[in-house]
């Protein structure tokens, strides 16, 4: 009390500018937060799928030799003898041009018409001491395609004459729904 009055202060009257600004940063932050994990999450799965990819990779170059080692060791391929259009055994052959009982190779592969999940295609290591590979949700399985060499002409031809072979190859990663194919000629 000065002079016998009482001292007021006089405040300005607030708006609560601050608050509403607080609120935005507040939003703000957040929005970036749940951004950041959303990020995350995707970065994260993206890099287990492609992780998934290389073990199915992986698992059909495996595939592919061990289907060499069939061809060069098994014992149960000799030229292109054991093979037949039914595909017994995954050794497939449909005749030198591709084209025999209706339907042509050459325009419509083996492995479309025949199971490249169960039988007629071989499962990994069923012919070779090749040891499972760990991780996948199944083996790869393989067929083989004998392929005779067709002469056009007598002055083209060898005397001897050396089939080869189409390897067609499924794997799968981890996941059932990672899927890979391979396909390579063969020329022991």
């Amino acid at each position: 009390m000065k002079n016998g009055r009482y001292l007021t202060r006089r405040y300005g009257r607030q708006h609560g500018v601050a608050l509403i600004t607080g609120l935005i940063f507040m939003v703000v932050l957040t929005l970036l937060g749940i951004t950041a994990a959303r990020m995350a999450g995707l970065e994260e799965r993206m890099s287990g799928n492609m992780r998934d990819r290389s073990l199915a990779v992986q698992a059909a170059e495996r595939a592919l030799r061990d289907a060499e080692q069939d061809i060069r060791k098994s014992g149960r391929v000799s030229g292109i003898t054991n093979f037949v259009s039914a595909c017994t055994n995954g050794l497939c052959y449909n005749g030198p041009n591709g084209n025999k009982n209706g339907v042509n190779w050459n325009t419509t592969p083996v492995w479309s018409l025949v199971s490249m999940t169960a039988a007629p295609s071989v499962e990994y290591s069923k012919f070779t001491t090749a040891p499972s590979i760990p991780g996948l949700s199944a083996q790869p399985r393989y067929l083989i395609e004998g392929i005779e060499k067709i002469c056009w002409s007598a002055s083209t031809c060898d005397s001897v004459k050396t089939p080869g072979y189409r390897i067609t190859v499924r794997a799968q990663g981890a996941n059932p729904n990672t899927v890979v194919w391979l396909q390579e000629v063969f020329k022991p």
